[in-house]
């Protein structure tokens, strides 16, 4: 099958979309299908070399035509007006896979530091606190809304984000792990009372509410791996509040130096206070087999259900700092929820599960 993957953003940035992308189009590859990704990040001129499979980056409207003009299915990472324009140009009805909330929120993120974001299909670009709000706002939440009404099929990474957006045509299939992931053994690894946070350092990924949480903890060890412009402001912080030696910034961490940051770990958490459409933090740790502490957002929850995690009751320093007290004190709950957190994710979140479940929509898509 001839593939044209579109991701506005791809290797060498780093984040979800951008992960999610470079996986499925090498497990693609790797099935024997040809495979294009098409993207306006830049890269070295030899970067992809060793890729096998194309990647076309900063494309010409002509060059994007022809490509596109020899094509099977057309697969948007991202809802992205663009992407669907160009599928439709080339006659073929997109898959698309919903990353975040454009479909209802001009910033994609349905967050606001001011204050809670009610925004809702019925109700687009209309948050009473969204700093896009009015006419500029809800003209380009319709014309992402139009975009998903277009497409073969919507893909939502989260039940979560189904639920919220109610695009037509949804599924729901999780964004894949790294099978790396899968391949890590701790064994009694794991050091006492050690908390590990993985994520950019921007405002709703709510570190500054963990710092607070620690605070009331003074046992725990908090490492923090991650860049973002928030460093600064939250290491200030960690020293007005008595952390300076307990907590690590550690920065920008690769995948592989990830894993060792969690072997040494006892919990993972993720105390995001946007509402995270998938929770890539979340997902890599229950791959890895390390407890998860979270906030109650977005999917956050829905990947921890069934005691495959611990739920913080809000998202507050003292509701955070209850939740890790029990899961670092409840050694017998804390292995279990890693038990059911892996089987969780090797039958959900694997490479293999989730490239099937597209392999078999581009095929539904081709038709």
């Amino acid at each position: 099958m001839r593939v044209i993957l579109y991701s506005r953003v791809f290797a060498p940035a780093v984040g979800g979309m951008e992960r999610f992308a470079e996986d499925l189009a090498d497990w693609m590859a790797a099935r024997d299908h040809s495979v294009t990704v098409l993207t306006r990040t830049p890269g070295a001129a030899d970067a992809d070399r060793h890729r096998p499979y194309r990647v076309v980056r900063e494309s010409r409207p002509s060059i994007t035509a022809s490509i596109l003009g020899n094509v099977d299915v057309v697969h948007v990472n991202g809802l992205s007006v663009k992407g669907v324009a160009g599928a439709l140009i080339s006659r073929r009805r997109p898959v698309v896979t919903h990353q975040g909330h454009q479909a209802i929120c001009p910033t994609g993120l349905a967050w606001s530091e001011d204050a809670r974001c009610d925004v809702s299909p019925r109700s687009v670009a209309r948050c009473a606190v969204c700093p896009q709000k009015g006419l500029a706002g809800r003209a380009d939440v319709r014309l992402h809304r139009a975009g998903a009404a277009a497409a073969a099929v919507n893909v939502c990474v989260s039940h979560y984000l189904a639920k919220r957006t109610n695009v037509p045509r949804s599924v729901t299939v999780y964004n894949p792990v790294a099978g790396t992931a899968f391949e890590a053994e701790f064994g009694s690894r794991p050091q006492d009372d050690v908390v590990v946070f993985a994520g950019r350092l921007v405002a709703e990924k709510g570190l500054d509410v963990l710092l607070h949480a620690v605070a009331m903890l003074p046992e725990v060890r908090l490492q923090i791996a991650g860049e973002g412009p928030m460093r600064r402001v939250w290491q200030r912080l960690a020293a007005e509040i008595g952390l300076d030696n307990r907590a690590e910034f550690l920065g920008a961490k690769s995948f592989a130096e990830l894993v060792e940051l969690y072997a040494d770990a006892t919990v993972a958490c993720v105390p995001s206070l946007g509402p995270e459409a998938f929770g890539y933090a979340a997902a890599e740790a229950m791959a890895l087999g390390r407890a998860v502490v979270a906030a109650p957002s977005g999917a956050l929850p829905e990947l921890l259900a069934d005691d495959r995690g611990f739920v913080a009751a809000a998202p507050t320093p003292k509701a955070l700092a209850r939740t890790l007290h029990q899961a670092l004190e409840d050694a017998g709950r804390r292995k279990a929820a890693e038990r059911k957190a892996r089987d969780f994710a090797l039958n959900n979140l694997s490479l293999e599960c989730v490239g099937t479940k597209y392999e078999a929509l581009y095929q539904e898509a081709a038709t």
